[in-house]
C-alpha cells in the first residue's frame, strides 16, 4: 500500500469554514479569559519524554515517541498541563497565577475509539491563591467562556480524585486492578462492581454504589453515609462546599457530580472535572486540581487548578451555525478580462472579491457555490452587473 497519499490514524485535516472556525473559536476562547486577567502562555510541541511519563519505559503507549540526533526520546505534548508545570517549577513564576492557552496535544488512542490523536486544545491554569477561590475562578470562567461561544446547555460534572486513590490504596490493587476498577466506574457496570468487590474482598459500601452515584448534587449527602474513610468524607466535603459558593453565584444548572470520576492523567490529587452538553456524549472538557505536579519539576508544593477544552468537539457542536458575519460581507464577485484590470483593481473593498476564473461563465458557477449575491462583469466594452 502507499502512505504518500494517507493520513494517520486519529488525523484529519480541516478544510474551509470548519477550519475557519476553529480559528474563530480559539480566538474568542483566548479573549473571554483575557478579559478575566489571564495571561497567556505557550510551550514547545515535543520535550523530553521524562516531562511526560513518570516512568523511563520507552514503549509507553499513550505516547509519540522519536529521538532526537543524540538518541534522547522525545515525545509530542499529550497535554498541556505538564509542560506549564514544568515553566512554572524551572522559572520560579511566583502566584498567584492565573495562565491560559491554546496548541495542539497529541494521545494515542485504539483504533476504533473514535478519538482524535491530534487535538486542537484551549484551557486555564489557576497556580497559588486560595484553592477554593481558585477552584470557584476556574468553573466559572469557563461556563461564562461557553456563554460567549453560545454554548448554553453545557453541564459541568465534579468528581473528586481522592475517592478512587483511596478505594485502590484500602484495597492495595496493582495496576491491572486499578485498570478494572477503572473501567467499572466509567461503564457504571453494578454487576461488574459486585463481582470486584467480592474477588478483593471489599468491606466499604461506597464502593458498590459508586456505579450509581451520579447526578444532582444531593448525591452527596448520600455518599457520605455509606462511607468510613476520613480521607473520602474530606473529599465528599470539598466538592459540598465548591458546588455551594457556584450555586451562591448563580451556577447551579450547569452543575453535575460523578462520585465514580476517574481522570486519564495521574497527577489529579483534588476536585477534577469534565464538561458535557445535552447534544454531544463525549466530554470537551476535563481538568482538576493537581498541587503535587511541581514536585515532579523539582519544585516545592503549589496548590494549582486547571482546565482543557478539546477545541475539536466545541466546532462539531457550532457547525451547524450560520457562516460568521465576516463571510457574509463578501457579497460581490468582481470578474474581469484582460481590457479591464485596472478598473477592477478600484473596485477592491471587504465586500468584494476578484475572481480568478479564466471565464464569465466559471466566474458564475463559482459564484453560485460560494454564496455570493451578484457578480460585476468589467470588459472592454463596459459593465454589467449580474444577479446570482
Amino acid at each position: 500500500m502507499s502512505w504518500n497519499r494517507a493520513l494517520p490514524y486519529g488525523t484529519r485535516d480541516k478544510l474551509f469554514d470548519e477550519s475557519r472556525r476553529m480559528t474563530e473559536v480559539s480566538y474568542a476562547i483566548l479573549s473571554s479569559f483575557y478579559q478575566r486577567g489571564y495571561q497567556q502562555i505557550e510551550t514547545p510541541t515535543f520535550e523530553y519524554k521524562e516531562i511526560f511519563s513518570n516512568t523511563l519505559d520507552e514503549r509507553d503507549p499513550h505516547l509519540y515517541q522519536f529521538f532526537d540526533k543524540r538518541g534522547r526520546t522525545l515525545a509530542l505534548r499529550p497535554d498541556m498541563t505538564l509542560p506549564i508545570g514544568r515553566v512554572v517549577s524551572t522559572i520560579g513564576l511566583e502566584g498567584p497565577l492565573k495562565l491560559t492557552y491554546s496548541g495542539k496535544v497529541f494521545r494515542v488512542y485504539d483504533e476504533f475509539t473514535g478519538k482524535n490523536n491530534e487535538q486542537m486544545q484551549s484551557g486555564i491554569e489557576i497556580i497559588g491563591g486560595d484553592p477554593l477561590k481558585a477552584e470557584v475562578e476556574a468553573v466559572a470562567s469557563v461556563i461564562e467562556m461557553f456563554k460567549v461561544l453560545a454554548i448554553t446547555d453545557v453541564t459541568i460534572e465534579i468528581g473528586h480524585a481522592a475517592i478512587y486513590q483511596s478505594l485502590t490504596k484500602e484495597l492495595q490493587l496493582d495496576a491491572a486492578a486499578q485498570q478494572q476498577l477503572a473501567s467499572l466506574l466509567e461503564s457504571k457496570s453494578l454487576s461488574g462492581m459486585r463481582e470486584f468487590a467480592k474477588q478483593y474482598r471489599a468491606e466499604e459500601a461506597l464502593l458498590l454504589q459508586l456505579p450509581r452515584l451520579f447526578g444532582t448534587p444531593t448525591t452527596i449527602k448520600r455518599a457520605v453515609a455509606l462511607t468510613t474513610s476520613p480521607t473520602i468524607k474530606a473529599a465528599l466535603q470539598r466538592m459540598g462546599q465548591l458546588i455551594a459558593q457556584l450555586e451562591m453565584m448563580g451556577y447551579a444548572r450547569y452543575l453535575s457530580v460523578d462520585l465514580g470520576m476517574v481522570q486519564t492523567f495521574d497527577y489529579y490529587t483534588g476536585v477534577i472535572f469534565r464538561g458535557y452538553t445535552n447534544t454531544s456524549a463525549q466530554e470537551f472538557l476535563s481538568g482538576g486540581r493537581y498541587d503535587e505536579l511541581f514536585q515532579r519539576f523539582g519544585g516545592e508544593k503549589r496548590t494549582a487548578v486547571g482546565l482543557g477544552i478539546n477545541l475539536d468537539e466545541v466546532v462539531r457542536l457550532k457547525q451547524h451555525e450560520p457562516v460568521s458575519p465576516t463571510n457574509k460581507m463578501i457579497r460581490t464577485l468582481v470578474h474581469y478580462d484582460v481590457y479591464a484590470c485596472e478598473v477592477a483593481a478600484l473596485t477592491a473593498t471587504p465586500q468584494t472579491e476578484l475572481s480568478l476564473c479564466a471565464t464569465l461563465t466559471e466566474s458564475l458557477t463559482y459564484a453560485r457555490e460560494h454564496q455570493f449575491q451578484r457578480v460585476l462583469a468589467y470588459s472592454e466594452t463596459g459593465i454589467e452587473v449580474i444577479e446570482v
